[in-house]
């Protein structure tokens, strides 16, 4: 169709015409005529140069002045055939542009016959021609303009969409312009659509899927351990290729079709695809269709996969498993487990056989009430590289690693006790929830609730060891002891009982009625990391890492005190040991004070639950007249910083 102005070669048309000027008005109007005709289709004319489309000087005055107005639409014409030709094979949305641009050619053709058909019948004028060309100028303007910027944007599938529809709303009181833009804007989205319709009710990208909205990055990941990469990264949007008239449900198709994806892997069936076009219409009857197929699709796709999870698949038993074990919600699996454990993890890290850990995590659950649990399968024991306060500090952040990375145990020094913690791994699809760093944030809560539980069943063991001193002369020592002991134990419980029943417990029934009412999967990833997240807040794990220190260093000296007294036992009393009681209770007192101190300054920042702790722990102000000191010298400090800062400045 791409004349391009070239000369015909046969019939009249390379026959020298006659000189306008020696021709009466008439005459130059059917010559001229007959030569724009040509012009407009694109082949070479006698009167008219083409490309600048200069007109011959001997042309009648009036009559060149309306030709003058007739011409661009030769511009046009010949420039979307261009655009044609230039665009044709760079996508399906385009070439299916380019094929409704035929018909308009065709059109035009046919328009152009009926004028020469006329003019043989001599009742066709210069005027009459520009009279029945006006709306074809207009139309064929506004096509050739959207073109031209398809081009110079190099806009591809969803992108030359987005173009067409923004050239249409431009296009108000233009009626016939902007119904040939949404004809053409209908044909050239057909392909878009009928991925679109493939997507939301198949979950599937076919070979247009570069055209598309959604791409698929395949290096992402498969399902699995790291489901949450899967879930994440495995799909995402291609803002450029969004339509605006999809802009509002971007996310729901992004969504629709990923819900679906996992419901194929799933073994189950997926919507069949509607056979019904999808059309855009600006009046709003369609574009409600459109929206009411894409929704309609969302929430089959979001209750079907959350019936999967839920029913299926059970992922609220997975979740009660998790609590149980990482959350020591299972009381007298936990007190076995480390009866057993307890002397293969108080070895070095590196000593520790995990292989024994998991036979005898096995035999404790065949013992305990986890034999109950369908899921217990999926528990096993895991031995990390750093204890839980580097590994914060990791997660903190750069300025934590250089504050404390001096003063983190190089790994030879660790116990098992310290690495180690219990991993789950849930089958797919339930990992989309119960993915890894979910699991982590498990692991963090777990460390430090074991390592506290370990504390403490140390500090109940030397409370056997002796009950009453061998010398009354020592009676002052042992009740000394005896006081520091009960001190040690009632900080530790109190941190537990915090954690458990102020923290975890209420969470937990937040969490699980929040479940209730959840209506996509979307839902249910948010109020399960709302509820990890609020449960390593409030047992201060997430402002720093600082007050988690504090909680190992005061579990770390009860041990310590309690390694002391199985040591000392068997001898007798002597100065010696008393100067070594009277140090525990002094660097217990310190670190103590300090914990709850750093509370109450954290809770003034930040309104949390934390100063509930100093007050169970603080419950008759036996610690009061320490902490306030501290504050104090806190204050002064700050404030002679503040002068040596206001002196330097003066300076």
């Amino acid at each position: 169709m791409l004349w391009d102005y070239d000369t015909v070669a046969n019939g009249n048309l390379t026959k020298v015409q006659p000189q306008l000027g020696a021709l009466p008005v008439a005459m130059q109007q059917r010559y001229i005529l007959k030569d724009l005709m040509q012009c407009l289709v694109g082949i070479r004319a006698q009167y008219i140069v083409p490309e600048d489309f200069i007109i011959d000087a001997q042309l009648d005055g009036s009559m060149r002045e309306v030709v003058q107005q007739i011409l661009p639409l030769a511009t046009y014409f010949s420039g979307i055939q261009r655009l044609m030709a230039a665009s044709d094979g760079h996508g399906q949305v385009l070439n299916a542009l380019n094929a409704a641009l035929q018909d308009l050619t065709s059109d035009f053709y046919a328009l152009i016959a009926q004028v020469d058909e006329e003019l043989q019948r001599q009742r066709m004028t210069v005027q009459n021609f520009l009279y029945y060309l006006q709306p074809t100028m207009w139309v064929m303007e506004e096509v050739w303009k959207v073109l031209r910027d398809i081009q110079a944007n190099e806009c591809r599938g969803g992108a030359v969409l987005n173009l067409l529809y923004g050239r249409i709303r431009l296009l108000e009181g233009n009626a016939a312009a902007q119904q040939m833009l949404t004809t053409l804007t209908n044909a050239a989205g057909a392909p878009f659509m009928r991925q679109l319709q493939l997507w939301i009710h198949k979950g599937q990208l076919g070979h247009t899927s570069k055209e598309f909205l959604v791409q698929d990055n395949d290096t992402a990941g498969l399902p699995g351990r790291h489901a949450d990469d899967y879930w994440e990264k495995r799909y995402s949007v291609r803002h450029e290729q969004v339509p605006a008239f999809l802009s509002r449900y971007t996310d729901i198709i992004l969504s629709t079709g990923k819900y679906l994806n996992v419901i194929r892997q799933c073994g189950k069936a997926t919507l069949p695809i509607q056979e019904q076009q999808l059309e855009l219409e600006l009046a709003g009857t369609h574009a409600g269709r459109i929206e009411k197929v894409i929704l309609e699709a969302y929430y089959f796709a979001a209750g079907m996969l959350l019936n999967v999870l839920l029913q299926e698949h059970d992922l609220l038993g997975h979740l009660k498993s998790v609590k149980n074990y990482l959350l020591l919600g299972q009381g007298d699996f936990i007190t076995l487990f480390m009866d057993a454990c307890e002397p293969e993890l108080s070895k070095p890290v590196d000593h520790v056989q995990l292989l024994i850990l998991e036979n005898l995590l096995g035999l404790t659950l065949r013992l305990s009430m986890g034999r109950q649990d369908p899921y217990n399968d999926d528990l096993h024991c895991d031995l990390l590289t750093y204890d839980l306060v580097t590994q914060l500090s990791k997660i903190m952040g750069q300025q934590e690693e250089q504050a404390y990375g001096q003063s983190q145990t190089p790994r030879e020094e660790l116990r098992g006790i310290e690495c180690f913690s219990f991993s789950y791994e849930a089958k797919w699809p339930c990992s989309i929830v119960l993915n890894h760093i979910a699991i982590s944030k498990y692991q963090m809560l777990f460390r430090q609730l074991f390592y506290c539980k370990h504390a403490e069943r140390q500090i109940c063991k030397i409370w056997k060891l002796n009950h009453a001193p061998k010398d009354r002369s020592y009676a002052e020592l042992h009740r000394s002891l005896c006081t520091l002991r009960q001190r040690m134990m009632n900080a530790i419980q109190n941190i537990e009982y915090y954690m458990i029943y102020e923290v975890i417990v209420p969470n937990w029934h937040l969490f699980s009625e929040r479940l209730k009412h959840v209506e996509n999967v979307d839902e249910v990833l948010l109020h399960h990391q709302d509820f990890l997240d609020s449960c390593l807040k409030s047992c201060v794990m997430t402002e720093s890492s600082q007050l988690s220190r504090a909680i190992f260093k005061l579990c770390k000296i009860c041990i310590d005190f309690c390694s002391f007294i199985e040591l000392e036992q068997l001898l007798e009393p002597s100065e010696r040991f008393a100067e070594r009681v009277n140090y525990f209770d002094l660097e217990f007192k310190e670190l103590l004070v300090s914990f709850l101190q750093q509370i109450i300054t954290t809770a003034r920042k930040n309104r949390n639950s934390f100063i509930n702790l100093v007050y169970r722990i603080n419950f008759n102000g036996f610690y009061t007249e320490e902490m306030e000191k501290i504050g104090r010298e806190a204050v002064e400090e700050k404030e002679l910083k503040e002068g040596q800062e206001q002196e330097r400045e003066q300076d």
